[in-house]
């Protein structure tokens, strides 16, 4: 009774172009938006990713809680006739101590908390705090974050994050006097067994390192060189270096590149064996292009604007100098 007409498409061939010229632009915006909204938050770029990243990105989310890297596997070599490779036994080695890192808890302080009561269970000699304890670096805030770290019961060395600044910079005054009152001084040194430990703040996003810590820096610098440590560990809130994170030193101020450069290349000249920082909230291990200088960053334990689980870190430093480093999970 009733037809229903359908109009029927143009088949002119430049409106067919035109329509699907239409189509492509809006979905490559539409990509170009989640792609753009995922590196902001983050702070990674997916495209900069490579595949061993992206490999401890998975385990790193992977039900087992430790991420366990090696620095001595031996790589077995093919046999011909069908028989199976096998790696040459090697001897167990005797652990000299653990410690335990922890960065980016945000005032999140019972994940804080939680982590320090299962670093304790691992008999941890002492904890390195990298940085961003608070949100903003109200006094209070620093003194919760610290409250937890002295119930611990566990030893405690510490470096501020830029967000722990940002108060005393917003009163006008040093931007570091909210940490130096309730912490003490943002940057330090410290032996144990063979290992040498330095603890170095570059929280300042504006000014990097100023010239009194950088004089006392090639000090310390000096000193490594000279001595007879067989593991050299250098500790910070910032990373010098990234392969597919934007959040490296010199990000806010671009002339704070030349300066990450020049610490890479100090740090490797004194035959440091790891640099550890936090900040970007991700888990990874690399190594920096140029020099080679072995480098690892802390997975975060704030649970907000947090790709991964809250997470902290243990090192295992064996009596050879050499060390295992485990991603742990919070529980």
């Amino acid at each position: 009774m009733f037809r229903r007409h359908y109009k029927k498409r143009s088949t002119n061939l430049a409106f067919v172009i035109f329509r699907l010229l239409l189509s492509l632009t809006i979905f490559a915006a539409l990509i170009g938006g989640v792609y753009y909204a995922y590196r902001e938050f983050s702070g990674f770029d997916p495209i900069k990713l490579n595949p061993k990243s992206l490999g401890l990105l998975l385990l790193s989310n992977a039900p087992r809680e430790k991420f366990i890297v090696p620095k001595d596997m031996t790589k077995p070599s093919g046999q011909s006739g069908g028989t199976q490779p096998v790696e040459k036994p090697t001897q167990p080695k005797k652990l000299s101590f653990k410690f335990a890192v922890v960065a980016d808890s945000h005032s999140e302080n019972e994940l804080l908390e939680r982590a320090l009561v299962q670093a304790s269970e691992e008999k941890v000699e002492f904890i390195i705090g990298l940085g961003d304890y608070t949100e903003v670096g109200i006094t209070q805030e620093l003194e919760n974050a610290k409250n937890k770290l002295m119930n611990s019961g566990i030893r405690f060395f510490v470096t501020p994050g830029d967000h722990d600044l940002w108060d005393s910079r917003n009163k006008g005054i040093n931007p570091r006097s909210n940490f130096n009152k309730v912490f003490g001084p943002s940057y330090q040194s410290f032996e144990i067994e063979r290992a040498k430990f330095i603890i170095i703040d570059n929280s300042d996003n504006y000014l990097g390192v100023d010239s009194t810590q950088m004089k006392w820096l090639d000090g310390e610098l000096l000193r490594l060189r000279q001595g007879t440590h067989n593991a050299r560990f250098v500790m910070l809130h910032e990373p010098l270096s990234h392969p597919s994170s934007e959040r490296v030193m010199g990000k806010v101020e671009p002339k704070l590149k030349d300066q990450a450069k020049d610490l890479i290349k100090k740090f490797k000249n004194a035959g440091v064996s790891e640099v550890f920082a936090g900040d970007i909230h991700f888990f990874t291990r690399y190594a920096e292009p140029e020099t080679k200088l072995s480098m690892t960053t802390i997975g975060a334990l704030a649970s907000q604007r947090n790709t991964q689980n809250p997470r902290y870190a243990i090192i295992s430093v064996y009596e050879d100098g050499s060390y295992n480093v485990e991603d742990v999970e919070v529980k």
